[in-house]
């Protein structure tokens, strides 16, 4: 090793060590409750909890009995069936204006290749193998000496003594979970290669060449290896750079780094730099990003202030979007070289200050439990957890995944060959990136919508019948058999798409796309990130582009969450948090802190609110005790995510590439149902033909977390902290029993227990049912929606 990076190396070393130590800092802190080190905000509706309902959603103390798949009602017995996507008909499907997918991989820096003819080493292997190796020494002694004093640009006519001033670039700063997990780091690693000394005055080109190729073919030799550069590339760097080391291997490994130690040789040297680690490797990859667009080889002379290695910028994901913080303040050192050109003296003027560390709100274990989950039980899809206090994401996985590893410090080219061309997208960050059909998910915000708008109340009847017309076309349920009269409740449980088509024709498509909006779907949550916006149509947007406001029948596909209307998983997370908490929908957290390398914090990220949900107290609980019958009533069609702490949710199946016969599945909600405190949001991306659905493929999924995560540590604390919202509620509705003002459709007419009644069709057929008389409450909502 040369005398300047002899020397230069403890330095590195040392900030390095600084670097580290405040990982360990961080990581002695682990134990600390929750958010470990860093300060934990106070929950932005702690003082305003969900409205309670003692009555109507038990409390999770109160584990009510499994579900059944089979309903009992007092004539006859009926399986629950697996809630399947319904055919829209071709008039109603439009082109909804998705937007490009955007991947992870348009600025990696990938190795470059060196065309055969114009490697370095293969010049050699017609050399003579007794031959022995060129030393700088012998080749100066064959050169006719150059005239002391002379300056110029040409290596024939400069004097060789010289001073440079060099950039040390810094440690980037850290990327860590909220207990303080390290999710990226930046390590010292070392690359082979050469430092030229002066090689005489007049050598000659095909000496230079050779010089290099056998330090290049010993290291090959030495660790089986094939690197090689280009003839062009020496003789230039020679000419130009030959007080710098010319790198040509890859990153070494320590067991490399040990055999070259060994195996020394004149003119190889191992130069330190820094580069990105990834300790938990695929985890959580589509949110952290890498390190890529490294600046090409420096060629040319040297310049003042030149960094000793170039420095990768961050691509997508945090890496991306925090660069500024991360990146760190470079040091200066300058260097004097003799008239030989070796090395003799060197003055630190400056050290390198490491980046910023970077605190996320992400939980790793919650993480890594959900990554696991989905390699297990999705094919393509994604899971996102966000907590309902303060808008905290504490998990966001999209699968499949892929190694940011594998683009540090570049990325081969068969390898992103490989990734890029994978049809099953693994670089595609699915959890904010990708905008689906929201399907049955969707009804949550719709059901709202009509009950503000004050066109029904919780008590009205509408019919479920197997199907329903709108003038020539003919739009299913995904039941086949009809299910009688039901009201909001009992529509959100069974999932009924043709009681919304009904209600939607009279309520309108402003109630629906009011409330959505308002509940931050086709939006930009404000994630740090590159995300896509989702659509949410409008009659304003319909009357703008096409001229009229939307039919009977496009309103029916709107209320099922079809058609047009298009939205990610963070959206519905976000919407699933804001019915949660019951009072405002808030702006997704991604990161809490930005930290100096002593935890000193240098800048904290508030809990924002993007709205306030300002519905009625009555419409909220109605809609709330739906979804707690999607999972813990007998005929709900999300059983399979029930668990004793007890689950409310929303399952849907849609309709997505219509032309592959590709659909989707969805599973939303929040836990514990009575006082939730994370809401979440699941996405199963059938194959083409495939037969899915959202109580089938994404409800498991679910359930499979709850088991995994709500060890009896996590259970406990998820209680506590329940139950610390209860003891904050400070409420002013007065208790209200959906038993006795809003009764479930499913429930005996004798009995006041659940059991699952479906009024069968030839009991509504005569007289005909009536249309419900407009409740009076709704106020300003009912006069805004208000279109016929």
């Amino acid at each position: 090793m040369s005398l300047f990076f002899r020397n230069t190396f403890p330095l590195v070393a040392a900030v390095a060590g600084l670097f580290f130590l405040g990982s360990a800092r961080l990581e002695a802190q682990q134990e600390i409750p929750e958010t470990g080190f860093v300060i934990e905000d106070t929950p932005a509706v702690s003082d305003a909890p969900a409205i309670p309902d003692t009555i109507a959603i038990p409390r999770f103390e109160n584990d009510p009995a499994a579900p059944n798949t089979e309903v009992i009602t007092e004539s006859h017995t009926m399986v629950v069936p697996d809630v399947e996507a319904v055919e829209i008909p071709k008039e109603l499907i439009g082109d909804a204006p998705t937007e490009e997918e955007s991947v992870m991989a348009e600025d990696a820096t990938v190795e470059e290749k060196v065309d055969e003819k114009d490697s370095v080493v293969k010049m050699i292997e017609s050399l003579p193998i007794t031959e022995a190796p060129l030393k700088a020494e012998e080749l100066r002694a064959k050169s006719t000496p150059t005239k002391p004093g002379q300056v110029g640009s040409s290596i024939m006519t400069r004097t060789e003594a010289r001073t440079f001033t060099f950039s040390i670039p810094a440690p980037r700063g850290q990327l860590l979970d909220r207990n303080g997990y390290p999710l990226a780091q930046s390590k010292v690693a070392y690359y082979a290669s050469i430092s030229f000394p002066f090689l005489g005055g007049n050598v000659a080109d095909d000496q230079v060449l050779r010089y290099a190729a056998e330090r290049i073919f010993h290291v090959n030799k030495v660790l089986g290896s094939d690197w090689t550069l280009s003839t062009d590339v020496v003789l230039k760097h020679y000419k130009d750079r030959r007080w710098v080391p010319l790198t040509f291997s890859s990153v070494l490994t320590p067991e490399e780094v040990d055999e070259l130690n060994r195996q020394k040789m004149e003119g190889l040297m191992l130069h330190p730099v820094y580069i990105r680690h990834y300790p938990q490797g695929p985890t959580l990859s589509h949110v952290v990003g890498y390190v890529g667009k490294r600046p090409p080889r420096t060629t040319g002379p040297i310049v003042n202030d030149e960094a000793l290695w170039g420095q990768g910028m961050g691509v997508d994901g945090l890496e991306e979007a925090f660069e500024t913080d991360l990146r760190g303040k470079p040091g200066r050192v300058n260097v004097l070289f003799e008239a030989d050109g070796t090395k003799t003296k060197e003055d630190v003027l400056s050290r390198p200050s490491p980046g910023y560390n970077v605190v996320t709100s992400i939980d790793l274990e919650m993480q890594q439990i959900c990554e696991d989950i989905l390699a297990e039980k999705v094919k393509r899809g994604a899971m996102v957890i966000m907590d309902v206090r303060n808008g905290d994401v504490m998990a966001m996985a999209s699968f499949p995944q892929f190694d940011p590893n594998d683009f540090i410090p570049s990325i081969s080219q068969e390898k992103y060959s490989e990734l890029v061309q994978d049809p099953e997208k693994p670089l595609f960050p699915r959890a904010f990136r990708a905008a689906y059909p929201p399907a049955s998910t969707f009804k949550v915000p719709v059901a709202l919508g009509f009950l503000e708008s004050g066109y029904i109340s919780a008590s009205d009847l509408y019919p479920c019948p197997s199907s329903w017309q709108v003038g020539n076309l003919v739009m299913r349920n995904w039941n086949k058999n009809g299910e009688g009269l039901m009201n909001v409740i009992g529509a959100l449980t069974r999932s009924c798409n043709t009681w919304f088509y009904e209600v939607a024709t009279s309520a309108g498509a402003d109630s629906m796309s009011y409330m959505a909006t308002r509940l931050g779907l086709g939006q930009k949550t404000g994630l740090p990130l590159n995300e896509v916006e989702g659509f949410i149509p409008s009659n304003r947007w319909w009357l703008d582009k096409y001229g009229y406001m939307m039919s009977d029948g496009e309103e029916a596909v709107m209320s099922i969450g079809q058609g047009k209307v298009e939205t990610t998983p963070i959206q519905i997370a976000r919407m699933m948090a804001g019915i949660g908490n019951g009072r405002q929908v808030l702006k997704p957290r991604l990161v809490k802190q930005i930290q100096d390398v002593n935890h000193e914090i240098v800048r904290s990220f508030p809990v924002e609110v993007s709205n306030s949900l300002n519905v009625d107290g009555y419409s909220l609980r109605a809609v709330r005790r739906g979804m707690y019958d999607v999972v813990n009533a007998g005929n709900g069609t999300g059983k399979a995510a029930y668990h004793k702490i007890t689950v409310s949710g929303k399952t849907g199946t849609g309709q997505w590439k219509v032309a592959n016969e590709q659909n989707v599945a969805w599973f939303a909600g929040y836990f514990p149902a009575k006082y939730p405190i994370y809401s979440f949001a699941v996405i199963y991306e059938g194959d083409p033909g495939e037969k899915v659905g959202g109580g089938k493929n994404a409800a498991p999924v679910v359930g499979e977390f709850l088991e995994r995560y709500l060890t009896e540590e996590n259970y406990n604390r998820v209680r506590d902290a329940a139950n610390v919202l209860k003891e904050n509620d400070v409420s002013d509705v007065e208790d209200f029993s959906y038993r006795d003002a809003m009764p479930s459709i499913f429930r005996g007419r004798s009995q006041g227990e659940l059991v699952g009644e479906i009024i069968p069709e030839e009991e509504q057929a005569q007289p005909e049912p009536q249309q419900p008389q407009r409740p009076s409450r709704g106020g300003i909502f009912s006069r805004l929606f208000n279109r016929r």
